[in-house]
């Protein structure tokens, strides 16, 4: 069975260090990839890839490994080193008190040096063996889904296209709107909107939809013509424009946005259009596709 696993570097887990023995050892190592549970640390909510969970737990459990070691290093090398470090007042003080303990010290410093860095190259080791292969394993994962994404697209495209190649297909409907006195006719196709708003009447084709717009035209002069954002991409996909494809499925060339000479003319550009601020307009559908 599959897990998720978040992966990140190093120098993100360890966190911020001061650069001396140890420290310039995690400098140098700091994008190592590691993996951790999501949620598990601050910052690791993403899943980046899945794996067997037998190689997740591997990962993660070498990352733990690794992170805990660096800290018992790091505080072993504050240890050892206390006599590079006196405070910022007293200095006079604290070197009358802790002589002997500071020349214990500088007399041991290189050969304590050498262990810090030789225990630090060990568990670096130690954590190629048990994780080296992260890094190829997250690389192929990448491609894999990158190959998965193409093909979705692929596949909802060839569904678009399908779903706006019939004139008789009887999968469309339409909604009309009304908000400060500015009307527009909303055209679905329903198997593309998922979901779609309650509308007038479902299962129509293009050609008695447009006859409905014709109709609202009829009352109502300047009501725009829109389409839902799948259907659009569709007609743009396929037609290369909404008007270009409505004219190919009905034989009828409209003029979506019909400006009402009485009003003055709005900011709102063409080519995009909201669902006036409905939960159409974030939740569902975003921004929908209309004058060209």
């Amino acid at each position: 069975m599959d897990r998720a696993v978040h992966v990140t570097s190093l120098g993100s887990l360890v966190g911020a260090w001061t650069v001396n023995v140890i420290g310039a050892r995690i400098s140098e190592n700091r994008d190592l990839r590691c993996a951790v549970v999501p949620g598990s640390r601050r910052g690791s909510y993403s899943s980046d890839l899945e794996a067997a969970e037998a190689d997740c737990n591997r990962w993660c459990a070498a990352t733990e490994r690794l992170v805990a070691t660096i800290g018992a290093l790091q505080e072993k090398e504050r240890l050892v080193s206390l006599h590079l470090h006196p405070p910022w007042q007293g200095r006079l003080r604290w070197r009358l008190q802790y002589a002997q303990r500071n020349r214990l010290l500088r007399k041991r410093y290189d050969h304590a040096k050498a262990e810090l860095l030789a225990e630090f190259a060990t568990a670096l080791a130690e954590y190629q063996v048990r994780a080296g292969d992260l890094p190829e394993y997250q690389e192929r994962y990448r491609r894999q889904e990158q190959q998965r994404l193409k093909r979705e697209q692929e596949q909802a495209r060839l569904r678009r296209e399908a779903a706006v190649a019939s004139d008789t297909d009887p999968r469309w409907t339409y909604q009309i709107r009304e908000l400060s006195g500015d009307r527009s006719f909303w055209i679905y196709q329903t198997s593309l909107e998922h979901p779609y708003p309650a509308v007038e009447e479902v299962g129509l084709t293009p050609v008695e939809i447009q006859a409905e717009l014709v109709a609202e035209r009829a009352e109502h002069s300047y009501t725009s013509a829109m389409w839902a954002l799948e259907t659009g991409q569709a007609l743009r996909e396929k037609y290369q424009t909404e008007v270009a494809g409505w004219q190919a499925l009905t034989g009828i060339e409209i003029e979506p946005s019909p400006r009402d000479p009485n009003k003055p003319r709005s900011n709102r550009r063409n080519g995009v259009y909201g669902i006036h601020g409905s939960d159409y307009g974030s939740g569902h559908f975003g921004c929908f596709g209309g004058a060209f």
